[in-house]
């Protein structure tokens, strides 16, 4: 199948839908949506359900993963890892760079993760500070994760024979 034509089609559809999440958000409706890329490994998969709630800017806090709209259009989720004059200061936990989000770009917090099955909050106090230590551990993960990959390649070969 060709690149071109299904390949729009497919980008109109996601931008669509984007923006409709986008508007509901606004209105004040949670969401149920789908991570997708990897800018967030290991803690969210490409794939993971992630339940977003809308919220006031002021109640956003580090280590919290907040749904905006970048620049560029679409949704993005990325973890808050600080706070200035401009916004939030965001980065994905594999990424090795930040982007700042203004406060008007939000759209909510992520507030559970799901996953074959399986729910996990992420709006408890215990998980609110396990945020704040991702923040503080993210720097080695992203030097770690491309070993990571390599390692977990070489333990699929080897089994597979």
């Amino acid at each position: 199948m060709s690149a071109g034509g299904r390949g729009h089609y497919a980008e109109v559809v996601n931008a669509t839908l984007d923006a409709l999440a986008a508007q509901s958000l606004r209105r004040g409706n949670p969401l149920r949506l789908r991570a997708r890329g990897g800018s967030m490994l290991p803690f969210f998969l490409d794939g993971d359900d992630v339940v977003v709630r809308p919220v006031a800017a002021a109640e956003v806090g580090i280590g919290d993963v907040i749904c905006y709209e970048p620049p560029s259009g679409g949704l993005c989720l990325h973890r808050v890892i600080g706070r200035d004059e401009r916004g939030f200061v965001t980065r994905g936990d594999a990424l090795a760079y930040a982007e700042i989000v203004p406060d008007v770009a939000v759209l909510g917090v992520v507030t559970a993760r799901g996953r074959r099955g399986r729910v996990a909050a992420l709006d408890t106090p215990r998980a609110r500070r396990r945020g704040r230590v991702i923040v503080a551990v993210a720097p080695v993960i992203v030097r770690l994760l491309p070993l990571a990959r390599r390692l977990r390649r070489a333990g699929r070969a080897v089994l597979r024979g």
